[in-house]
């Protein structure tokens, strides 16, 4: 039941062979270039989207080479992503940023080559409305308890137990959660005032460059620990029969570090149970509107999670005005007490 996107394959490997040579060549030393500045990820993306663009060039623009693509060309191919490829706002700013970047290389170390070539993307196509397209899961805390305890102590999984506990109760993205190390956890590690554990290193996070953006994480202490406890006993049983020596947390069968297609097959099954789509994100979303519920403030919310300004945390958020406690109410009722004390008429 997973969230409903559509998805159309445009690109070809045999359709890309037949790309503008000027075009390909152009394309490797962009990628050259941003290599030595961005994440693995981030250059996986630029090829994909590159790759798109340049499959709809070749298909319905004379694969043309891309100093010589007009506005309205571009303005063509967007339309084209929106209508046939029904990108989001996000999708469609991904492609926008990527073609930008793509302009601006060609500007800056081509100039003298393309005198007369400028970026044009940021100027003749506008943004979309950001109206999301995809089925938003908010979860709430029974949901989240009732999937642990059926994982712990119907169906004997304490490994997807441990994980899941993990993901809800420090907010890492999926990546994230595959990094952690039995050495990151130490028990006597704590902070604000024993609540949280903190890992003993910083991990990687999503961000800029290769090396993204290191955070320490924090993990609330008692609704992680009694899984992670349970989980260590029998990985230490997988980890000896299998002759693994490694650190990670999670594993295959095998010992071997568990990979990301490990964990979705997992959460395909958690998502039967829950009846409802499931994605990791969702627990990141259901961390920051948990402690907003229960009164957290939302700079610690901020902090803790490791933002950097206010923004993301009205992104994952997900309480609305009335479900939120609200400090300033109490000094409202004790005015509206005072005021109706003082109003209300004498009794004869």
């Amino acid at each position: 039941m997973g969230r409903k996107t559509f998805k159309k394959i445009i690109t070809d490997e045999e359709l890309s062979k037949q790309f503008n040579p000027d075009n390909v060549k152009m394309v490797n030393r962009f990628i050259k270039d941003k290599n030595m500045k961005c994440s693995d990820g981030t250059i996986r993306g630029y090829v994909s989207d590159l790759n798109i663009f340049f499959t709809w060039n070749l298909l319905h623009n004379d694969n043309k080479f891309f100093v010589d693509i007009r506005k309205i060309e571009f303005s063509d191919f967007f339309s084209y992503g929106i209508e046939e490829l029904q990108w989001s706002p996000k999708r469609f700013g991904r492609m926008k940023s990527c073609l930008s970047s793509f302009s601006n290389f060609i500007e800056n170390y081509f100039d003298d080559v393309y005198p007369n070539f400028r970026n044009v993307i940021l100027k003749s196509i506008e943004n979309l409305k950001n109206n999301p397209v995809r089925e938003k899961t908010v979860l709430l805390e029974e949901q989240v308890d009732g999937l642990l305890n059926h994982l712990a102590n119907e169906l004997n999984k304490p490994q997807e137990a441990c994980l899941l506990a993990l993901a809800a109760n420090s907010g890492a993205r999926v990546s994230e959660l595959l990094r952690f190390t039995t050495k990151l956890i130490d028990e006597n590690n704590l902070a604000f005032e024993g609540m949280f554990l903190e890992t003993t290193k910083e991990i990687k996070t999503k961000g800029f460059g290769k090396q993204g953006k290191l955070l320490y994480k924090y993990i609330l202490k008692d609704k992680f620990l009694p899984y992670y406890r349970a989980w260590l006993i029998e990985r230490e049983k997988i980890m000896q029969k299998t002759g693994k020596t490694h650190d990670f947390i999670f594993i295959k069968s095998n010992g071997e570090p568990a990979q990301v297609s490990t964990v979705r097959s997992w959460s395909e099954k958690w998502e039967e149970y829950l009846g409802v789509p499931f994605y990791f994100h969702s627990l990141r979303h259901y961390l920051v509107t948990n402690l907003t519920r229960i009164g957290m403030e939302s700079d610690f919310i901020i902090d803790l999670v490791g933002w950097s300004s206010t923004d993301m945390f009205r992104i994952y958020n997900d309480l609305t005005a009335k479900d939120r406690k609200w400090k300033g109410l109490d000094k409202l009722k004790q005015h509206v007490t005072k005021t109706d004390e003082k109003e209300s008429p004498n009794e004869s």
